[in-house]
């Protein structure tokens, strides 16, 4: 059954170009969280029913895995690069854009490894794209341009509600919201312990606020959410090679998405700008090595 499935996926990647040109779109509207520092450790041990509820109506695994090494800039570049730092080369968060030791193996629209926002734009430039991220060197992993609005906005809080306030009235194509303060808990008071606890349960309520958005704006049908974090921690910090650090959640409901439940293939962080392109109907770039989480769709 797995071969006749991955010969039919080779089969329609070759029909069409080596790329989906002109796949159907199978949600009008995807919305990204990425929570930075939730581990699955920690979603498994807290109260979430919002992301639960996800959970429940969609596809999900806590078995999902980031890049190495377990720090924020490669982690969210291979999320929304579609590849691993080996490709996009970014691998510290001392990484510039005019700074770097690794040049990316191929580039997009600007003189970076292209992201999943200017693989958008340039195939259908007149997308909304929004991204609002309360940490503000996440602003630099993203093409000048790509974003209709590029926002850095400061608390967690802050970042959801001004995320919300714009995608109602705008009710973008794709819309990327990331969300720091579980990672400062981390730092500050610990991986696990109850203040970090407490902060994963407060950002439920967050992910709560945008599910009631979406449902009052009457586009559940045509929208899909995707809830994932960059990486875990341990103690105070994290960086370090092991399972606590590298496992995170990803979690995906909605348009397009099936309600396939615990995923039992393996997921990584690349694939996520994959999953995004192909629900949106967008062709991802040769030099990406994500794959399109198929056994999480409708």
């Amino acid at each position: 059954m797995q071969c006749r499935r991955n010969l039919l996926f080779i089969a329609l990647w070759l029909l069409c170009g080596a790329g989906w040109v002109g796949a159907q779109t199978l949600a009008s509207h995807v919305i990204v969280v990425g929570i930075d520092g939730l581990g699955s450790e920690g979603l498994r041990a807290s109260k979430s029913p919002n992301i639960r509820k996800l959970m429940k109506e969609g596809s999900w695994t806590l078995g999902a895995r980031g890049v190495i090494p377990t720090v924020s800039s490669p982690n969210w570049a291979s999320m929304i690069m579609g590849a691993g730092p080996e490709q996009h080369g970014v691998v510290t968060n001392e990484w510039k854009v005019d700074k770097h030791d690794i040049e990316p193996v191929c580039k997009g629209t600007a003189a970076t490894f292209p992201t999943v926002f200017g693989v958008l734009r340039q195939q259908k430039p007149q997308a909304r794209i929004g991204i609002f991220h309360d940490w503000e060197d996440f602003g630099r992993l993203v093409e000048p341009k790509a974003a209709t609005v590029q926002r850095h906005v400061k608390g967690s809080a802050e970042a959801m509600a001004a995320a919300i306030e714009w995608w109602l009235v705008q009710k973008p194509a794709l819309l990327f919201v990331h969300l720091d303060d579980v990672d400062h808990a981390g730092h500050g008071k610990g991986w696990m312990g109850p203040e970090y606890m407490a902060e994963i349960e407060r950002i439920d309520t967050l992910v709560g606020d945008l599910i009631e958005a979406v449902r009052k704006a009457k586009l559940g049908s045509s929208t899909a959410i995707v809830v994932t974090a960059d990486h875990g921690g341990t103690g105070k910090k994290h960086g370090s090679n092991n399972q606590k650090e590298i496992e995170i959640p990803w979690v995906i409901s909605g348009a397009g998405i099936g309600r396939a439940g615990e995923l039992n293939v393996a997921v990584n962080t690349y694939d996520t700008a994959a999953t995004v392109a192909w629900l949106l109907g967008v062709r991802p770039p040769a030099c990406w090595t994500g794959r399109t989480v198929q056994e999480a769709l409708r």
